[in-house]
C-alpha cells in the first residue's frame, strides 16, 4: 500500500508538471508576438495544447482517487491491527 502511495504522489507530481508545460503552451499560442504577421506564434499547437491541460488533469484526479484510496486502506488496516 505503501507503493501505492508513493506511486500515486509521483504521477500527482507528473501529472501537475505537465498541465503546467500545457498551459504554457496555450499562453504562448495565443499571445501576439511583435513582428508576427499571423498575430500569434504557434497556433497550430493550440488545440494540442487544450487536449494536454484535459488529459493532465483528468490524470490528476485520477492519481488522487488512488492516493486517497490507499490512504483508507491503511487507517483500516492500522485500525484493524490496533
Amino acid at each position: 500500500m505503501i507503493d501505492a502511495i508513493s506511486t500515486s504522489a509521483l504521477g500527482l507530481r507528473s501529472s501537475a508538471n505537465r498541465f503546467e508545460n500545457a498551459a504554457q503552451r496555450v499562453v504562448q499560442a495565443t499571445t501576439p508576438e511583435t513582428g508576427e504577421t499571423d498575430g500569434a506564434k504557434g497556433f497550430d499547437d493550440l488545440p494540442a495544447a487544450i487536449v494536454d491541460t484535459k488529459m493532465s488533469a483528468l490524470s490528476f484526479k485520477a492519481n488522487a482517487a488512488v492516493f486517497k484510496t490507499a490512504d483508507k486502506m491503511i487507517g483500516t488496516l492500522l485500525d484493524t491491527i490496533a
